[in-house]
């Protein structure tokens, strides 16, 4: 999550404005009257505006008007934001397959505009998806991929985004001589850049890092370094006008600071800038409260004020658990159980040694097999270093997963034919329906003229024909307001025709039939297309929306509906 908030406060510098809050159909008025470069920023506005609600699909139709009107307007830089941005919000929405699918167009499209920096924060969008699913190695492969590309291209800040990276994946897999390495290299790189965001979030990295090491004459001078570029850059914002409070990246330089301090005894000092750094802290989020108390228990148990330590460790207990990290939860009540031992209170230790302890065997345990199979999907493992593993547990092991594997394949082909006699069943009756379907409605239409229907259902064909010559369906924000724009009518009775006469669909059921029926036509008459492209050309902007809706509409999944469809077509 650190590297997110460092692109997006990257992203937000980058504008050249802070715009001002307003709703978003006011934003929508205004961009009527707006051309060039204005309309983009109204567009980027609207997209930040969007990011704030919670609602993945409506922030995409704002990247994707965004994207359009910079590739309308050849606006290299524009559309560099709009690729990241999209990115980004598939990453914030835990879609990795997204990611993966839109990722080569967008880094295709950056390398051709010479986009550097847009082009590596999309790769390292990547990198950090990774990190997030505890896949280390792969992120570790990917972000070595990107510093050699970097190289390739002379690009000071793709070195340092992939140093910085590095030294993150390092981090955190205890490899601290490694990621001291990378962020300092990191750190010399960004140096040379305009942008400082990522210097920062690079400083702080290294701070951490550098602590870990016990390296506190060292953190010293970088703390002075990372100080004076945060003076600098106040400096030069208030010369151009800028208001942003740097208050929370003063607090970690300062809490930075105060560590050296305290583990230095230099106490007197510590406490000053621990006083310091509550000013900075006042009215911030519960992340910049957390590093503070962790930091001032830190101060107290050096002080051998142990209950002042235990009641700063106890609010992080709290601020933790609301959080629901259950990782940095862990930690935290390690820590306040060591504290308890200290402080004398020996019984409270044990409860609460004895109440993590559970947790922490199951957390390496799983740890340790994420990790395992990690390795075992990036790399063959050598048959010949295994054989120095003790032999007679690696026998009956071997034994036991070849037994599991044996009745696992057993059981796929089994459950793998008896899904296929279904599916095909299934697939020669939805057919059959469709048949069916298309034979009544073509004699309804010819057999009852426009006089004999109500308003209802001439209101309910209207639409039927409209949907069928324009194929608006295709279009991913169609709702029941533009459909009932299109017709002249009020929207409350469009409604009351579908419902009537579409067995009782709301309107974007009535919308999603028209797309799934066109997803099942192109399933079956165009069988190189993947899912990915059926999805989009059918109007659906989500891929886990459409894999639910078709499986919901169609009793199967899409590729399976494509699967029997190639197979029908080879019978015949």
């Amino acid at each position: 999550m650190k590297r997110f908030v460092s692109i997006l406060f990257s992203l937000i510098l980058s504008i050249g404005s802070v715009y001002a809050i307003s709703p978003a159909d006011s934003i929508r008025r205004e961009m009527n009257h707006l051309r060039g470069k204005e309309l983009l920023q109204a567009h980027s506005n609207l997209c930040q505006l969007a990011a704030t609600q919670d609602d993945m699909q409506y922030e995409l139709r704002c990247i994707r008007e965004i994207l359009a009107e910079a590739l309308k307007q050849k606006d290299a830089e524009a559309e560099g934001m709009a690729r990241v941005r999209q990115l980004y919000c598939y990453y914030n929405y835990d879609n990795l397959d997204s990611i993966l699918f839109y990722l080569p167009a967008s880094l295709k499209s950056m390398k051709e505009n010479k986009t550097w920096d847009y082009y590596y924060n999309a790769w390292s969008v990547l990198v950090e998806r990774y990190i997030y699913e505890e896949k280390l190695q792969t992120a570790l492969l990917e972000a070595q991929k990107m510093y050699a590309d970097a190289h390739a291209t002379n690009s000071n800040y793709g070195l340092g985004i992939s140093s910085y990276d590095m030294g993150c994946i390092y981090q955190t897999m205890g490899r601290f001589r490694e990621a001291e390495k990378s962020l300092t290299e990191s750190i010399a790189a960004l140096s040379k850049e305009e942008d400082i965001s990522q210097l920062l979030s690079a400083y702080n990295a290294l701070s951490e890092i550098l602590d870990e090491l016990g390296e506190y004459d060292r953190l010293r001078r970088i703390v002075e370094e990372w100080k004076s570029v945060l003076d600098k850059y106040q400096k030069e914002s208030l010369r151009k006008g800028y208001t942003q409070s740097l208050n929370g990246r003063y607090l970690y330089c300062t809490l930075a600071a105060a560590v050296a301090e305290i583990e230095t005894a230099n106490y007197t000092k510590a406490g000053e800038l621990l006083k310091q750094a509550e000013i900075y802290a006042e009215g911030r989020k519960a992340v910049a409260q957390f590093k503070l108390l962790q930091v001032q228990a830190r101060y107290y148990a050096a002080m051998k004020q142990y209950d002042k330590a235990i009641a700063c460790n106890h609010k992080n207990i709290e601020i933790i658990a609301a959080s629901g990290d259950s990782v940095s939860l862990l930690s935290v009540q390690t820590q306040q159980a060591d504290f308890l031992l200290k402080a004398g209170r020996y019984k409270e230790a044990a409860e609460l040694y004895h109440e993590i302890l559970p947790h922490k065997d199951r957390m390496r345990t799983t740890e340790l097999a994420n990790q395992l199979d990690e390795l075992h999907t990036i790399f063959e493992v050598d048959e010949l270093t295994l054989r120095n593993e003790v032999v007679t547990t690696r026998f009956y092991l071997s034994l036991f997963i070849g037994i599991l594997l044996l009745l696992a394949l057993v059981l796929y082909i089994i459950q793998t034919r008896r899904l296929r006699r279904k599916n095909r069943a299934l697939y020669d009756s939805i057919l059959q329906s469709q048949r069916t379907q298309d034979k009544a409605e073509e004699e309804e239409a010819r057999t009852t003229s426009e006089e004999q229907l109500d308003h209802k259902s001439k209101l309910y064909r209207q639409l039927c024909e409209l949907m069928q010559a324009e194929e608006l369906y295709k279009d991913t924000t169609l709702n029941r307001d533009i459909l009932a724009e299109r017709l002249c009518t009020n929207s409350v009775y469009l409604a009351d025709a579908v419902h009537k006469y579409a067995d009782g669909a709301t309107i974007n059921e009535f919308i999603n039939s028209y797309r799934l029926r066109r997803a099942a036509s192109l399933l079956t008459e165009n069988p190189k297309l993947n899912i990915n492209e059926v999805e989009y050309q059918s109007g659906f902007n989500s891929r886990s929306t459409f894999n639910r809706c078709f499986r919901a509409y169609y009793g199967m999944s899409p590729s399976e509906y494509k699967t029997i469809s190639k197979e029908k077509k080879i019978g015949k």
